[in-house]
C-alpha cells in the first residue's frame, strides 16, 4: 500500500519550495512515487536505504570524487531509490555529465536544489503530504468497510454489496465467486446487458484469474464495454490465502485511482466472509444430502423410509422416474496422485461444473459431493426408461465436454444405472452407477451406461473379484509378465487379433509390421498361455481375460 499513499517525484518537483529546482536527468522516471525522504551524508549510503525513498545530498561525502555518482546511480536505482536531489555549487561545480546519460539510461531523476533551499524545508512538507495521503486512505478504507459491514448486517448479499460498490465508485461492478462459478452485477441499465455477457464468457473460461500474477494484488486490462474501450480493473478476493473469487469494476464511468484500488483490495476480506458464509451454507446443505442420499440408495427399507420422509425438504419427487449416476477420480497410468488434498480440489472443481450445467437443465439433478466420488440423481416426469436415458445422455454429452475444457475429463469415469421408476429400487441403478464408473477408461471412453456394457456387467461385479483375479492370473498373466520384462507387444497384439476376427493380414496392417512379425507373436502367445486358437473355449477365457485386464488397469 505504500505507493498508494506515496507521492510522485513530478508532484515533489512542483511544490512550492522547489519552484527553482532544475530537473537535468531522468525525465522518464517523474511519475515514481515517493514514500519516505533520505539524506545521504556518507560515501556508502547505498547500505542505509530502502525501495522508495527520495534522496537528497551536498555531495559534501563525495567531492573529492564526484565521478563516484556514475557508480552510485545504478546502484541506488537497483534498491528502489526513486531519484536523487543535489545542492550544487557548494561542493560540486556540476553534475559531471557520465552521471547525467547514467541517469537518463535509467530514467532515475537528478535534480538541483537551489542553494538557498534547506533540506528541511523540503522534507517537512513531502512528508507531511505522505503522512495526510496514508490518513486518507485509511479514512476511505474505514468509511468502504463501514458501508459493506451496515450491508452486511441488515442482511446484504454479494448482490447488495455490489450495489453498495456501484454507488460509490459511479462504475460498473461485478463479483464472482470462485466456488459456486456464479456472479453478481451491479451496472447502469444501459450497460448491464454488456457487463452480463463479459460475465457469462468469465464464467465459461473459469473466471479471470489467469491475467493476473501470483503476486499481484489487483491488476487492469483493456477490455470494451459496448463497443467503448475502457480499463477493467480484477481485485482477487482472498482470505488466509485461499481464493474465493474476483471483483471486477469497469471504468465506464470515471477513473479508479490508485486510492480507490487500494481501498477495494483491503475491503476484500469483509467480501470473502460473506462468500464463506455462503459456502458453509453449502457445504452444510450437502452433508444433509448426503445423508437423504446414503438412506435412499440402500437396500434396506427402514433406511429408504427414513429419507423418503424427508424427500419433500429437497423437492425429491417419489412419484417421477429416477436414474442415477457416479463420478469417480480414477489414477489410470498413474497420472494422479490422488491425496486427500488432490481429490477434494478434483471433487469440487467438476461439481463447480455440475452447478453451471446444473443450472440450464431441464430436468431436477440433485447431486453430492462424497469426498471419493460424486453422486448425481436424475428426476425426470416422464415414465418412459427410453426417454430418460435420451435426456440422461444429452447432459453427459454437454458435460463430458465441459470436463474436457477445463482438463478434468482425462481424470475421471462416469458410470450410469438404469432408470427405475419405483424409489425402492433406486439402490439399484447407484449399486450399477458404482460399477460402471469402476471400468475407469475401458473401451478408451470415460462414460459408461451399465445396460450397455455387455459382459463388463459380470466383470464389474464386487463378489465376483477374488475368482476374477484368479481366472486372469491362470490365463493372460504370463503375457503381462513377458510384455513388462522383455518389453514386447504381446498382450497388445492379442487385442488387435480379436479385434480384426483372427485376420493376421488385417492384423499387421493394423500394427503396422510385417506379417512373419504378427505370425511369430501369434506363436509365441500361444507358447506361453499354452491355449490352441482352434479352441474356442480357450480363445473365449482370453477375451475375458482381456477384459478383465482392461478393468483392473484403471482400478
Amino acid at each position: 500500500m505504500d505507493k498508494t499513499y506515496g507521492i510522485s517525484v513530478r508532484s515533489v518537483l512542483e511544490m512550492e519550495v522547489l519552484q527553482g529546482a532544475k530537473l537535468i536527468a531522468g525525465r522518464g522516471g517523474l511519475d515514481r512515487v515517493v514514500t519516505s525522504m533520505n539524506v545521504m551524508e556518507v560515501p556508502d549510503i547505498i547500505d542505509w536505504v530502502s525501495g522508495g525513498e527520495l534522496i537528497v545530498t551536498t555531495a559534501y561525502s563525495i567531492k573529492d570524487d564526484v565521478e563516484k555518482l556514475v557508480e552510485l546511480v545504478p546502484a541506488l536505482n537497483s534498491r528502489g531509490v526513486v531519484g536523487l536531489g543535489i545542492k550544487p555549487k557548494r561542493y560540486i561545480r556540476e553534475t559531471p555529465q557520465a552521471v547525467i546519460n547514467a541517469a537518463n539510461a535509467l530514467s532515475f531523476p537528478i535534480f538541483e536544489i537551489p542553494p538557498e533551499v534547506s533540506f528541511s524545508k523540503i522534507i517537512t512538507p513531502v512528508l507531511t503530504t505522505i503522512v495526510n495521503n496514508q490518513a486518507q486512505v485509511l479514512m476511505d478504507i474505514y468509511d468502504l468497510q463501514k458501508s459493506l459491514t451496515a450491508t452486511m448486517l441488515s442482511g446484504g448479499n454479494l448482490q447488495a454489496i455490489t450495489q453498495t460498490l456501484h454507488n460509490r465508485y459511479g462504475n460498473s461492478v461485478a463479483i464472482y465467486n470462485e466456488f459456486f462459478s456464479s456472479y453478481v452485477i451491479s451496472a447502469t441499465y444501459s450497460r448491464r446487458d454488456a457487463i452480463y455477457r463479459q460475465m457469462e464468457n468469465c464464467v465459461r473460461d473459469n473466471s479471470g484469474e489467469r491475467h493476473g500474477s501470483d503476486n499481484a494484488l489487483s491488476w487492469r486490462e483493456l477490455c470494451k464495454v459496448d463497443g467503448r474501450e475502457c480499463s477493467k480493473i480484477t481485485v482477487p478476493i482472498y482470505s488466509d490465502k485461499k481464493l474465493y473469487g474476483y471483483i471486477f469494476m469497469w471504468e465506464d464511468n470515471r477513473e479508479v485511482t490508485s486510492v480507490d484500488q487500494a481501498v477495494i483490495e483491503a475491503s476484500t476480506s469483509l467480501i470473502a466472509l460473506e462468500m464463506l458464509k455462503k459456502i458453509s451454507l453449502f457445504e452444510m446443505e450437502n452433508n444433509h444430502k448426503v445423508s437423504f442420499l446414503d438412506d435412499l440408495l440402500v437396500n434396506d427399507e427402514l433406511s429408504q423410509r427414513k429419507a423418503l420422509a424427508n424427500a419433500e425438504y429437497f423437492d425429491f419427487d417419489i412419484e417421477a422416474i429416477h436414474q442415477v449416476a457416479v463420478v469417480q477420480v480414477i489414477n489410470s497410468h498413474n497420472s494422479l496422485s490422488l491425496s486427500n488434498g488432490a481429490l477434494y480440489k478434483m471433487n469440487n472443481n467438476i461439481v463447480r461444473v455440475l452447478r453451471r450445467l446444473s443450472r440450464s437443465a431441464s430436468y431436477k439433478l440433485l447431486f453430492v459431493n462424497k469426498c471419493d466420488n460424486i453422486v448425481l440423481v436424475f428426476e425426470q416426469s416422464s415414465r418412459s426408461p427410453a426417454l430418460c436415458k435420451q435426456e440422461v445422455s444429452q447432459f453427459m454429452e454437454v458435460f463430458g465436454k465441459a470436463l474436457a475444457d477445463d482438463g478434468l475429463l482425462e481424470f475421471i469415469s462416469i458410470g450410469i444405472g438404469r432408470a427405475y421408476p419405483d424409489t425402492a429400487d433406486l439402490w439399484k441403478s447407484c449399486s450399477e452407477a458404482k460399477r460402471a464408473a469402476g471400468c475407469g477408461s475401458v473401451g478408451g471412453v470415460r462414460v459408461h451406461y451399465f445396460e450397455d456394457m455387455g459382459v463388463y456387467r459380470f466383470l464389474s461385479c464386487d463378489t465376483l473379484q477374488n475368482e476374477l483375479q484368479s481366472f486372469y492370473t491362470e490365463t493372460l498373466k504370463v503375457l503381462v509378465d513377458y510384455d513388462r520384462d522383455h518389453d514386447s507387444e504381446l498382450v497388445r497384439t492379442l487385442q488387435t487379433y480379436f479385434k480384426c476376427g483372427g485376420n493376421l493380414k488385417k492384423l499387421a496392417e493394423e500394427l503396422g509390421v510385417h506379417y512373419n512379425t504378427v505370425a511369430y507373436r501369434i506363436q509365441r502367445i500361444k507358447e506361453l498361455a499354452g491355449v490352441s486358437f482352434d479352441n474356442a473355449d480357450q480363445l473365449l477365457n482370453l477375451q475375458i481375460a482381456l477384459k478383465i485386464y482392461d478393468v483392473q488397469r484403471d482400478r
